[in-house]
């Protein structure tokens, strides 16, 4: 597994990551079309700005997951990985990708959605591993209830 930089070419790829939850939000959200609206530009932007990298398979070409982050928020937008890979091997080298890319000297968030089920239990089970702690910070991401979970700069050693 390599881990590369997401290029246009790569988005059919990130969308189709981006659906697999797509059970658990319809039950969230009676339109789930509002939970995308934004997206296309979401990873354009990403992509534009070096802030997205694809987990890969280098015999077979085909994507693991992606991982996508705000340097100047300080925080890792959008982790998903393919249902068909091991979500913790995947899930931990892109979070470490990402971490390096961030400032460890100062916090670091990322919005959960807040389910228990599914990806988002494996989602929450990551950070989890990565010294995360989820917060009361409870705020709406793309229509659907989203979690604050945070790490603190002693955590980034």
């Amino acid at each position: 597994m390599l881990i590369r930089a997401v290029v246009k070419e790569d988005i059919p790829a990130w969308l189709a990551i981006a659906h697999e939850g797509d059970n658990i939000i319809a039950r969230m959200i009676p339109d789930i079309a509002v939970f995308y609206h934004g997206f296309n530009a979401y990873m354009a932007r990403k992509i534009k700005q070096n802030e997205a990298f694809m987990a890969y398979d280098v015999l077979s070409g085909k994507c693991l997951g992606i991982v996508a982050f705000s340097k100047k928020n300080n925080r890792i937008s959008f982790i998903g990985i393919n249902k068909t890979a091991n979500f913790q091997t995947v899930g931990t080298k892109l979070m470490e990708h990402a971490l390096k890319q961030l400032d460890n000297k100062k916090e670091i968030t990322a919005n959960v959605i807040d389910s228990n089920t599914g990806v988002f239990q494996k989602e929450r089970l990551l950070y989890k591993s990565f010294r995360f702690i989820e917060t009361d910070d409870k705020m709406m991401e793309s229509g659907v209830q989203a979690i604050r979970w945070k790490r603190n700069p002693k955590e980034n050693r």
